[in-house]
């Protein structure tokens, strides 16, 4: 245990130090942010009062709850590359392999991997939800109740864990710094499509929406916009038609469909917990197959 302890502290300390990894691990978030600030805000604002056919109170923070719901659906992918990525460089420098051959357990080597990964996206993910909710508040919006906190605190940890052990069994496969980097680029760009982060979900094509609604980075987000946006679409909507509401949340990806069948968020955290618990067995069988050659 000593181990594995000193070796989670280590992929701790190498993260935070190199100030490379920690930025372009944030990299997809500011992408967003700079997306949002100079394009998306006043649209959705607009598109709002638009399908309402008024100038309603309280829509920007509902807004700004939907972003920020979003932002830390893709953070949770994109800190844990970011962090993992310590894994791939250790291969390429052949430490991952002195380590494999050490007098220590395999399995302390790779839990140290997964602790400290676990560790750091969930330390940035506090901080992320606690500046989210002071610029929710400050720009209008409420507070989270008890009740909100502890469904967002139990959908984010889902999320990370999902999260890390699906980057864990991608980045196995890579020994190359470069690949990693190329990988890094892609699923930073595209995460925030399938997430439905830079654009709604409703704009994407219908066989794109299946696809994006079934990967579990995905379900985690509409499960986190629905804690965010839960008191500004209840003031938003006051008195609109049922289907008004209905088609908005289907189109911003707060509600997800599986064809005609709606996801709910029972149905949306037992995937999260049965795909994670895949997830783990692919891990495992990977690595013993990595001990073995």
């Amino acid at each position: 245990m000593t181990a594995m302890i000193q070796l989670t502290k280590r992929n701790l300390l190498q993260f935070f130090r190199n100030r490379a990894e920690v930025f372009f691990s944030f990299l997809s978030v500011f992408i967003i942010l700079g997306l949002y600030l100079l394009f998306l805000s006043d649209m959705q604002v607009l598109n709002i009062e638009s399908s309402i056919g008024r100038s309603v109170e309280g829509v920007k923070p509902m807004v700004n709850a939907w972003v920020m719901a979003g932002l830390l659906a893709v953070s949770t992918i994109t800190l844990s590359i970011g962090a993992l990525g310590r894994m791939v460089l250790d291969k390429e420098r052949k430490v991952f392999y002195d380590f494999m051959v050490a007098p220590i357990k395999r399995y302390q080597l790779f839990l140290s991997y997964i602790t400290s990964t676990f560790l750091i996206v969930l330390l940035i993910s506090i901080s992320i939800v606690i500046i989210s909710q002071v610029y929710i508040v400050f720009s209008g919006g409420d507070w989270f109740t008890f009740d909100q906190w502890l469904r967002l605190s139990f959908y984010l940890l889902l999320c990370i864990l999902s999260s890390t052990f699906l980057i864990l069994f991608v980045l196995s496969f890579i020994e190359n710094p470069s690949v990693l980097s190329t990988f890094a680029t892609v699923v930073g760009t595209l995460i925030g499509f399938v997430t439905g982060a830079y654009i709604p979900m409703g704009v994407l094509p219908k066989s794109v929406q299946i696809v994006s609604n079934l990967m579990p980075v995905s379900q985690g987000a509409s499960l986190l916009r629905q804690v965010f946006m839960e008191s500004s679409i209840q003031q938003v909507f006051v008195g609109a038609p049922q289907t008004v509401i209905q088609n908005y949340m289907k189109f911003q990806g707060i509600d997800l469909y599986i064809g005609d069948t709606l996801l709910t968020p029972t149905m949306m955290v037992i995937y999260l917990i049965l795909s994670t618990f895949v997830l783990i067995a692919l891990n495992y069988w990977r690595f013993q197959k990595m001990k073995n050659n």
